[in-house]
């Protein structure tokens, strides 16, 4: 088995224009600030931007790739194809978090505190 078709699909993703990646960045800022204000634990925002940030270049590569345009303006077609790559990613991640932390919980003893005392 091969890494080739693997590493095409990273190499069609990250060589999306610079306009692209302004773009992206600037909307992973924005979620990352909003992300810190909202979040109980502050470090995950730290953890969701860069998956933020690759989940937006990852719905650019996909539309590209699958044919599907919104609009004819680039400018606008970025921003909506990498906004809901971001909401994938985002959608992935806190599946991904709730995964770790049911993992985690499942390795803790059950007690019951109460019943002791």
């Amino acid at each position: 088995m091969s890494l080739e078709p693997i590493l095409d699909i990273v190499r069609g993703i990250a060589m999306a224009d610079s306009m692209s990646y302004w773009l992206i960045g600037t909307l992973t800022a924005v979620a990352f600030l909003l992300m810190r204000a909202m979040l109980p634990v502050k470090g995950l925002a730290y953890v969701f931007a860069p998956a933020i940030f690759w989940g937006g270049l990852t719905g650019l590569y996909a539309a590209r790739e699958l044919g599907i345009v919104v609009t004819s303006e680039k400018t606008v077609h970025t921003i909506v194809m990498s906004t809901a790559g971001m909401i994938v990613a985002l959608f992935l991640m806190m599946c991904l978090v709730r995964l770790a932390d049911r993992a985690m919980r499942a390795t803790k003893p059950v007690t019951n505190s109460a019943a002791r005392a």
